[in-house]
């Protein structure tokens, strides 16, 4: 196979390590690949050419994304340039939808478009998916009723099941785990997971260590670890810790172990939350926006559900505590009867073995990149019938 040169976009630090994890297969396969991009230390670690690392600048909702607008901006016209100088053979677009889709807008009749892990047009109604049809040349999607919504539309798309399931064994030693981080056996040991962005850390991890708080007050055996991001500064997370007098272990690095090895958990809405529900650790989802773009949301959004284990099993497992009800009293009350309760404990887990069928047969990364290096065969033949649409 001739070596390929492909271009990858992630903006988030969620995309950046499927970035990294997709490139480090490409490399594996068809180890001449020449692999650039727009991505973050993930990527650049596994060989890809970063020209600028975007994942220090995530934003969390749609103030912080006016906030950035000007920086945003810049980014995006230099990724531009960069393409036109590199010119790949595909161009791979990973999550990230507000960035991506208006970059493929621009690109797409020059160079192929391949959209790994698909923007959420489940919940965002079917505006995006015309915009989809005439700009993406194939999607690689991670969840599995993603494909029908494409095929519905004529849309070229191929399921590689979730990459999380390569990361997350479906048997774990919970004993030995909480042995190696340290944890007493007849603890109650509770995880604070605030998110990965500081936007997110600073709304988000005041409520849940008050929450905290009223917990241990009721549950005296209950031991808090907070899950600290490689993203946000550990001096960002002893500030906003000063000003309470919670017992906490902070927790950096090997977050899978950390998440198998809790019994309980309050999670911030994201990757983690079903990175939770597939360890079989029982949680509560916090979520809290700029009232902008909850307003927005709630005009915008058409699921019921926030957190991805509510909707892929189609039903409440999860308590979601989003916007205004986001209360510590509120939170505290319902954990306290949770964790007095096994039997709650025990249900949710047992909605939660279900999700792992539902999500593949594992190696999405390699499946990703097998169907990506298949694309790049027919590149020229893409791009010759791109080239009538340009000019």
């Amino acid at each position: 196979m001739p070596s390929p040169k492909i271009f990858l976009v992630a903006c988030e630090p969620s995309g950046d390590l499927h970035g990294a994890h997709l490139a480090k297969e490409i490399r594996r396969i068809s180890p001449h690949s020449d692999l650039r991009g727009l991505g973050g230390p993930e990527m650049q670690q596994a060989g890809v050419g970063i020209f600028c690392d975007m994942t220090k600048f995530s934003a969390l909702g749609f103030g912080d994304v006016l906030r950035l607008y000007f920086h945003y901006r810049k980014i995006f016209y230099q990724t531009l340039k960069e393409i036109e100088n590199f010119k790949p053979e595909v161009i791979v677009l990973i999550d990230s939808p507000a960035f991506n889709l208006r970059l493929a807008k621009k690109i797409n009749r020059k160079f192929p478009v391949v959209y790994f892990i698909s923007p959420q047009i489940w919940a965002w109604g079917g505006r995006r998916i015309h915009t989809i049809k005439k700009t993406v040349s194939k999607m690689l999607t991670i969840l599995p009723f993603e494909k029908t919504l494409y095929q519905r539309a004529g849309v070229l798309c191929e399921f590689v099941g979730h990459p999380l399931l390569d990361k997350i064994p479906a048997l774990t030693d919970k004993s030995k785990l909480r042995h190696e981080l340290g944890m007493e056996r007849n603890e109650i040991a509770i995880g604070i997971l605030p998110g990965s962005r500081k936007a997110e850390v600073q709304r988000i991890l005041p409520c849940m260590l008050e929450s905290a708080r009223l917990i241990q007050k009721e549950i005296p055996q209950a031991s808090f670890y907070l899950g600290e991001s490689n993203n946000v500064p550990a001096e960002f997370y002893r500030q906003i810790l000063s000003k309470t007098d919670l017992k906490i272990r902070l927790m950096r690095g090997d977050f899978h172990s950390l998440l198998a090895s809790l019994d309980f958990a309050l999670i911030s809405s994201g990757t983690a939350t079903l990175e939770a529900a597939l360890c079989k650790t029982p949680f509560f989802l916090l979520y809290k926006a700029s009232w902008s773009t909850y307003i927005l949301g709630r005009m915008l959004v058409r699921v019921p559900y926030l957190g991805m284990a509510n909707l892929l099993l189609k039903k409440s497992v999860v308590p979601e505590f989003i916007q205004f009800e986001m209360r510590p009293s509120k939170i505290a009350e319902r954990a306290i009867d949770f964790l007095k309760r096994p039997s709650q404990s025990q249900k949710m887990k047992e909605d939660f073995s279900r999700l792992r069928k539902l999500l593949g047969e594992g190696h999405a990364s390699e499946k990703a990149a097998r169907a990506l290096l298949a694309f790049t065969k027919d590149a020229p033949k893409q791009i010759r019938e791109l080239q009538p649409a340009h000019n």
